[in-house]
C-alpha cells in the first residue's frame, strides 16, 4: 500500500510535539514529497502536515541536525540517484510568496514560525550565496515579504500554541 501525502508527514514529523522543528526528522526518500505543492490544498489536513513539513525542514537546517534544502550543484554532485525525491528550496519559498496570505490568515502562528526561520536563515548566510543558481529576484521578493511581516530575528512564538493552531497534541506544559 502507497503511503498517502498526510501519512508521510506524520512519519516525518513523528514525535514534533516532544521535540520542536530543530530537531531531525524522518527524511528518509520513502517519505519524500512535494509537499510545496500543497500549501493551498483543499484539504485542511493536507494543508497543515505540508506547511509543517516546510517549518521542520526550516528548523532542522537551522539549528544543524538536518538540511534538506541544498544547492543544486550539491545536489547534482552527491545525490544523482534520488535527484527525483529531493526538497528544492526555491520550490518551497515560490509557494510560500504565493500563498503568504491565505497561510498568514488560516495559520498565523505557524507562518511567522516559518517567517522567523526564513529571516534567521537568511540573515546567517544569504540565500543567494547557498543557492548561486536560483534567481536572485526571488530572494529579493521573499525578503520584502518578511520585512512585510514586521517580524524580527528577536521574535519568538509559542510552540504549544502553534501545535493547537494545527490541532496536534502539547507535551510540554506553557
Amino acid at each position: 500500500m502507497t503511503k498517502t501525502l498526510v501519512d508521510k508527514a506524520k512519519s516525518i514529523l513523528e514525535g514534533i510535539e516532544i521535540g520542536f522543528f530543530d530537531t531531525a526528522k524522518n527524511w528518509n526518500v520513502d517519505n519524500y514529497d512535494e509537499y510545496y505543492k500543497y500549501f493551498s490544498h483543499p484539504d485542511f489536513e493536507v494543508r497543515k502536515y505540508s506547511l509543517l513539513i516546510f517549518a521542520a525542514g526550516l528548523g532542522n537546517w537551522h539549528i544543524g541536525s538536518a538540511n534538506i534544502f541544498r544547492p543544486i550543484e550539491k545536489k547534482e554532485k552527491w545525490f544523482n540517484s534520488f535527484k527525483d525525491k529531493m526538497y528544492y528550496f526555491e520550490d518551497y519559498v515560490r509557494s510560500f510568496i504565493d500563498n503568504r496570505e491565505a497561510i498568514k490568515q488560516e495559520f498565523p502562528i505557524l507562518h511567522n514560525a516559518i517567517a522567523l526561520y526564513l529571516i534567521r536563515l537568511d540573515n546567517e548566510k544569504r540565500f543567494e550565496y547557498i543557492f548561486s543558481s536560483v534567481d536572485k529576484q526571488l530572494f529579493i521578493v521573499l525578503r520584502q515579504v518578511l520585512i512585510d511581516s514586521g517580524l524580527e530575528v528577536k521574535h519568538q512564538y509559542n510552540f504549544n500554541d502553534l501545535l493547537r493552531e494545527v490541532g496536534l497534541p502539547t507535551f510540554f506544559k506553557n
